[in-house]
């Protein structure tokens, strides 16, 4: 049963239970459904127009970002309404830091840019790391990996507000440390895998 079948079955189970019967009730239900149906068609629409819009804009990543990805060093895909880019973390940020790299700096100006000609966009930029502890380098001013995490994605959000017109109320940055990996840590180019910063851009509205 599909999503405006289900609306309608809805309604109707109600006056049934209510002891609707009359012609005045069984009229206010179908008003009922076309007020729904009117309110599905348009949340369609507007997911449709969503889509595209993620669609141009993955575009767009994937063409600003083309060097980088024949490199294997950025990674763009469409997920339903969001752009997501993938980074390593070892071309984002100096060795040991939550220092942007000059190639670093490079890449979040890009996807500002482009990034910049969607105003009702917003940005989420995630910080992950591999399950190794932090080093005596960092370790006083990052005890754990999801203060390293969220240190690095904030220099993202940083760096994207001053180097663009993207407003401040559009980004947000989250660390997740180790606690979602997306490769075996045991390995050396599992825990490389899993040392990287995930862009996701996505509707206001979503």
């Amino acid at each position: 049963m599909g999503r405006m079948g289900l609306l309608v079955a809805v309604v109707i189970v109600g006056a049934m239970f209510t002891g609707c019967s009359s012609k005045s009730k069984l009229t206010d239900a179908q008003a009922q459904i076309d007020r729904l149906e009117t309110q599905v068609n348009e949340l369609e629409s507007e997911l449709e127009i969503e889509q595209t819009r993620a669609a141009e804009l993955t575009a767009e990543l994937e063409n600003s970002l083309a060097e980088f990805k024949e490199k294997e060093q950025v990674w763009v895909e469409q997920q339903n309404m969001r752009s997501v880019i993938t980074v390593s973390e070892a071309v984002m940020f100096e060795s040991g830091s939550v220092y942007l790299s000059p190639t670093g700096r490079e890449i979040v100006a890009r996807i500002a840019q482009a990034t910049s000609q969607y105003p009702r966009r917003n940005i989420l930029v995630e910080g992950h790391t591999d399950d190794r502890p932090i080093g005596p380098t960092l370790g006083e001013k990052y005890p754990t990996n999801w203060e390293l995490a969220a240190g690095r994605a904030c220099a993202v959000i940083h760096y994207m507000s001053a180097q663009s017109n993207v407003r401040s109320a559009q980004l947000a940055a989250v660390g997740y440390g180790e606690h979602r990996p997306i490769a075996d840590n045991d390995t050396t180019d599992g825990r490389a895998m899993n040392r990287r910063v995930v862009i996701v851009i996505g509707p206001e509205s979503e």
